[in-house]
């Protein structure tokens, strides 16, 4: 998509409403009141949000019908459009960059979620396998820090270490998660696999083959010797 780069928060919005066209109410309603709320920036970066990826192209929306005590406010149900779509499915194949996963970690947890809808199960293995790879390079980085530093305080060295902690359980989740994933595949030969998303590009859905979801990877460290799925 050409024009302006779309803030992480937008992008969230737009998958959220290519999963199902919401209303302002609607999405409030679901950063208010699940785990989606650490994903947006202030409690009043929602509407404005809304604006800009609608006056962009990326949104349409349409009055809705109102009901009961609500006849009097007007409110709108948001539906991405073609070009939204194509920038939402562009930022869930984007690849892992291994120089940002500390800060770009929740928003691959979100890319995830939402690949299950877009994504063949192969370009799934490949995206889990460079988080794990990324994962990896930085939980050495953070071990290799913490051993050949000598701390003055000791504060500083328990803090790191959480760190180190909290990463090596998102490595350890990811492995997991590429092991579930690849047993799935492998039952696919007796039907046991789940379709492919629905309107997928790919070439078992009619359309051009798509690019690899990552040119380029992290390289694999002690940690991540392990051999990538099969077919990816």
């Amino acid at each position: 998509m050409a024009g302006r780069q779309l803030t992480e928060f937008e992008q969230v919005l737009l998958g959220m409403i290519a999963a199902a066209p919401s209303t302002g109410y609607d999405l409030k309603h679901a950063f208010a009141t699940t785990p989606l709320g650490v994903y947006q920036p202030s409690s009043g970066a929602l509407y404005p949000a809304l604006r800009r990826l609608e006056r962009d192209g990326l949104l349409c929306a349409e009055p809705s019908a109102p009901a009961g005590r609500e006849r009097s406010r007007r409110r709108f149900v948001y539906h991405i459009t073609e070009q939204g779509r194509a920038a939402h499915v562009a930022w869930v194949r984007r690849p892992v960059n291994p120089a940002t996963i500390t800060r770009d970690l929740p928003l691959h947890l979100m890319r995830f979620v939402m690949m299950e809808r877009v994504a063949t199960r192969a370009e799934v293995l490949v995206f889990l396998a460079d988080l794990r790879d990324a994962l990896a390079a930085c939980l050495d980085g953070l071990e290799g820090y913490l051993a050949a530093t000598s701390f003055p305080e000791r504060h500083s060295p328990l803090a790191l270490d959480h760190g180190i902690a909290a990463y090596a359980a998102s490595l350890a989740w990811t492995k997991r998660t590429i092991d579930v994933l690849s047993r799935e595949r492998a039952d696919s030969a007796d039907g046991t696999l789940p379709p492919e998303p629905a309107g997928g590009t790919g070439p078992d859905a009619g359309g051009p083959a798509r690019p690899g979801l990552s040119p380029g990877r992290a390289r694999p460290s002690r940690r991540a010797r392990t051999s990538r799925p099969a077919g990816s």
